[in-house]
């Protein structure tokens, strides 16, 4: 999920993206306008996801919709080691 270091990156990288199917892009403009209001960056990837995730499994995503989930869904090793380092010592 934290393939971008900033929450500018990832406002960026939305405002790249134009899906050919209406629906996909209507959540990926949701989410830019979610992070124009400063949204934290970490609930509207899991807001964009959860979305995409419906779509994937009614069968209604396209190729480029399920490339973004995919990469939306990348896990960050680092994420998952700070969050758990406490609980090691």
């Amino acid at each position: 999920m934290a393939f971008f270091k900033k929450q500018q990156d990832l406002l960026s990288y939305l405002e790249a993206i134009h899906l050919d199917t209406s629906v996909e892009q209507v959540l990926v403009d949701r989410a830019i306008v979610q992070l124009k209001k400063k949204t934290y960056e970490r609930r509207v990837i899991v807001d964009l996801a959860s979305g995409f995730r419906q779509l994937a499994l009614e069968q209604k995503i396209s190729k480029a919709g399920l490339a973004l989930y995919t990469k939306l869904q990348k896990p960050n090793i680092g994420d998952g080691v700070g969050l758990t380092a406490g609980l090691w010592f």
